[in-house]
Parts: C-alpha cells; structure tokens; sequence
C-alpha cells in the first residue's frame, strides 16, 4: 500500500516538474520575444550609436548583464568605442558632374549619393577627371589590376561586385563574393591609389540589394572611428550614383553599360579615361564625436576560465533619417534586434550553468556603420587570440516558421561546422550553404573582424527550408525582406510574424555553445582556407 501510494505520489511529483520546466522554458522564450520587441520599439529611435536611442539600447544590455551578475572585463560592461558622426549638409554642398562643360542634374539622393570619410569640416576639389576602373580591383593573388594607369587626383568610376559574379568560372571565388567584392575594399583601394573621388555605379543583382538601401544608409550621419589624422588619407569623395546614371555618361562616350562591363572582365582590361566628363564638388559637413560602447560580460569557466567562447551580435541600426517623408525611424527589428535578443538569451542560459570554458556575450557598436565596434573590439582584445577556442555571430532572425535547414554564411570554412551540424541534425535538421554567395554576407558581418585573427567563426542563420512551404516560400520570404525591409523604416516587429523557428533555433545555438565550452576541442579552418595560417600562428 505504501509502495503504491509513494509511486503515485513520485509520478505526481515528476509530472509537476515537467509542467514547471516546460513553464520556464516558454517563460524565457517569452522573455526574448520581448526583448526583441523594446529593442525595436520607436522608444529606442532606432538604436545608431552615439544617440539617445544608442545610449538607452547599450544601458539595456548592461543592465540585463547587471542582473544576471555577469563578471566583466575590468569595472564595466562597457567598453569604449570613440567614434565620429559626419553629416554632410546637403544644401551647402554640391556634386557637380559635367560632360563636355554642361552640368549634369543629378538629384540627392535619387540619383546619386556622396559624402566623405574625412572628419573635417569641408572639402572640395575642381575638374577631377573621370576614369572608369572596372572593378576597382587590385589583386595580386588573381593575376588582376584595374589600376594600369596613374590616377592620382582623378576620379575613378567602378562597377559592383568582383569579376567572379558574371565569369562564374575559376577567376576569384565564382559566383561567391569575395573581399574585393565589397564596396568598402573598393573606396580603400581607389584610397592608396591617389583618387581624390570614387564612386560606384549600383547594380541591384550584384550588390544584392536595391538602390533604397544605398539611399537610406549614405544619406544622414555617416559613422566612423575617431581617428587621429581626421582620416585625410581616404579619397576627399565616396560615393554611389545609380545604373541609368551610369547608362547617361556611356552613351555620350559612344558604348554603353553593357560593353564597358563586358570590357572589365578581361585582365587585360585598361582603365578607360571618360573623356570631357568632370567632377567639383564641396562637401560641408557637421562633425559630432562620441564615446559607443561595446558591451561585453562573460561567465568564468570553472576549469579552464582562461579559454574562451565568445557569441556576438551588433546592437546597433540606423537611427532616425530626418530627410525621410513619413516614418522616419529605422526600427531594425530583424536586423539586429533579433540578434542582440540572441545574445541576452544566451547569456541568462549560462548565467545559470557551470561551463569548464568562458563564455563570453558581445553587444557590438557601429556595425550599419562598417563594422566599427568589432573592429575596435579585434583590435583591442581583452584575451589572447590564442585562447580563443572559437565564436558564433547571430545577426538577422526572420521570424517566418520552422525550417528544415541552418543556413551557413560561408558554408566548407571550419571545424565548427561539424559541431553545430551534430546539433542541428538532433533537431531533424541539416547545415546549408548561403543560397546568395555573390553577396558576400561573410565579408559583412562582425565576425570578419575575429576571423582576420585567425578565430574560427561561424555565422549561422535560421534557415529557409521551411517546414510549411519549403524552399519555394522560406527564399520568396527572404526575397521580399531584402527588397522591401532591408535597411528601411518598415523592418518592425509585426502581428504575423511566426517565431516557432527562431525558439528552435536559439536552442541549437545554446548546444552548440555548450559542446564548445564543456569540451576539449580546438577547432581550425579547414585546410586551404584564407584564415588557417592565422589560426595556426596563434598556437605557435
């Protein structure tokens, strides 16, 4: 009798403890839906670093680190990023580009969209001739330049992308984009060769983006590190101008886009000076400095606390675009409120663990911005490279369902690969390759920073292989994201979302996470990959 009754009584108590685990665990998801909400909410006016809405978005990591007691690295979670706001003040400046003496009207920023990166008050130049550079490309490894003439004090015109796009062949890396693909190379590039402008013609299917997301993130402030030369060595212009623009000024030279793209796909292609075209322009700009924060906790391993696993996620968007007509706050909810969430979820999983490694959780300044606060933070590290076992970087969650798949940015680059893909198969689900490789999303993210330190990172996204719909529907969704949302004001949480696959998702990450911190492994790059030899010094 006492058997029975104690059996049944165990059964009940076992039973309660499911339905509190399961409680708990729908609490804390729960706890990151709304995480993601205020993150994005108009309150935070967009999260740009160095803003109100930046200075609350940083105190709300910190203060969740704060209360899950968190250790920190030195006094404060916060760690200091100087940064320089510069806003060009459009009615006081001009882009004047004329073709054989007539000034060409072009509309900012419809048309075109320029600036400089120089922390100065103003600058200007007269009558810089145009040249068109191909692809702006100089790559030694590629047998490839685009620089076979003298452009010092010119202005050189570049296409998109890198030659691999259209070749889709053995030159660079095929269709996948590489780092010369990038339009930050190509302005530091047109930099070190003597170009006092340079400017890249958009093209939607290589940059893998509308022009909207070229209007939106060069108009308004422009953000950078404070650097101590004001960064007068960078070109005295950057900037964009759109595909007919481009189309206009071939035609008066007797080709077209066509001909001239198909021309800088050669090697042997020579710049093309663009005869009795011009460009003046002034640029008057309002310079605003200020302290950002990386914020950055860690749980301390219990057996090997000087051996670290770090997990990341800008917290930073774009801010408030006053230019702009209607809704004016850029609210990034999928980018990056979805991320940071990550982070802050994670982080309170582990505050209540014991992990034998650290674990440490990153809340990134200044990405939208180029990367900035990555950038600081892999140039100023507070552990060894060497220590450093390997990361995650959560950036943009689509909350569209449940999917089959784990999309891999830069899928056959690490050892981690393996881990999470043990993981994500105890889900029923399987690693897959960026369906968008020419859009380089590997060089765009934070963990470039830390992979350039040799630091095995991956970036995983949730998947588009949904559950109800398949591929057709997970990569129409991601379609439209891009060319609707993508860098505009209408990227806000909203009613029909499904975050059934983010919830599953965040719990594959946290495993991998775990494996990592609980485990002996060291992993590396993969044999032949551009970071290994980095890897590699790091142990020597």
């Amino acid at each position: 009798m006492f058997y029975n009754w104690a059996m049944k009584n165990l059964a009940l108590i076992l039973i309660s403890l499911l339905i509190i685990t399961s409680c708990n665990t729908a609490s804390d998801f729960d706890k990151y839906k709304q995480h993601v909400i205020t993150l994005s909410s108009d309150e935070f006016e967009g999260r740009a670093p160095g803003t109100p809405g930046g200075i609350k978005t940083k105190n709300y990591i910190a203060d969740h680190y704060a209360s899950l007691g968190l250790s920190s690295f030195g006094d404060s979670y916060l760690m200091p990023v100087n940064l320089t706001g510069v806003n060009l003040v459009v009615d006081q400046s001009s882009f004047d580009l004329s073709v054989n003496g007539e000034v060409l009207e072009l509309a900012y920023p419809s048309d075109v969209v320029y600036g400089t990166t120089r922390q100065v008050d103003a600058v200007s130049f007269q009558d810089s001739d145009l040249v068109f550079v191909g692809y702006g490309v100089n790559a030694p490894e590629y047998d490839w330049n685009d620089y076979k003439i003298d452009v010092k004090g010119k202005t050189v015109v570049m296409l998109i992308n890198d030659p691999g796009f259209e070749l889709k062949g053995t030159e660079f890396n095929g269709k996948a984009m590489t780092y010369y693909g990038r339009w930050t190379y190509k302005f530091e590039e047109a930099a070190r060769q003597g170009a006092a402008g340079a400017i890249i013609i958009h093209e939607t299917a290589p940059a893998s983006y509308p022009w909207g997301v070229v209007e939106g993130g060069w108009s308004g402030e422009q953000l950078n590190l404070t650097f101590e030369d004001n960064n007068i060595g960078r070109s005295a212009l950057e900037g964009w101008i759109q595909l007919d623009v481009a189309e206009q000024l071939f035609a008066t030279m007797g080709t077209n886009y066509a001909e001239m793209k198909a021309k800088a796909l050669s090697k042997d292609f020579q710049p093309v000076p663009m005869e009795g075209m011009q460009l003046s322009a002034t640029m008057v700009n309002e310079l605003r400095t200020s302290d950002s924060h990386n914020v950055v906790g860690y749980v301390e391993g219990s057996e090997m606390p000087n051996e670290y696993v770090l997990i990341m996620g800008h917290w930073d968007h774009m801010g408030v675009n006053p230019t702009l007509e209607g809704d004016q706050i850029f609210n990034g909810a999928v980018d990056n409120a979805t991320g940071t969430a990550a982070v802050m979820h994670m982080a309170e999983t582990f505050s209540k663990r014991q992990p034998k490694r650290s674990v440490v959780f990153i809340g990134l300044t200044a990405e939208e911005s180029g990367l900035l606060g990555s950038a600081y933070l892999a140039e100023n590290p507070p552990f060894e490279y060497g220590n450093v076992i390997g990361g995650l970087n959560l950036d943009a969650f689509p909350a569209i369902g449940k999917s089959k798949d784990i999309t891999i940015i830069g899928f056959g680059a690490s050892e981690l690969e393996p881990i999470l893909s043990k993981h994500a198969s105890e889900e029923g689900k399987y690693l897959a390759p960026d369906k968008s490789p020419e859009a380089g999303y590997f060089y765009r993210s934070d963990h470039i920073n830390f992979a350039k330190r040799g630091i095995p990172m991956i970036y995983a996204d949730p998947g588009i292989d949904l559950v109800d719909g398949g591929l057709e529907k997970g990569i129409a969704a991601a379609r439209n994201y891009t060319a609707n949302d993508y860098h505009k004001p209408s990227d806000e949480v909203r009613d029909d979302w499904d975050w059934s696959g983010i919830e599953q998702d965040l719990d594959i990450f946290t495993n991998f996470i775990d494996d990592l911190a609980n485990s002996g492994e060291y992993p590396n790059w993969y044999e032949g990959n551009e970071f290994k030899a980095l890897r590699d010094a790091t142990r020597d």
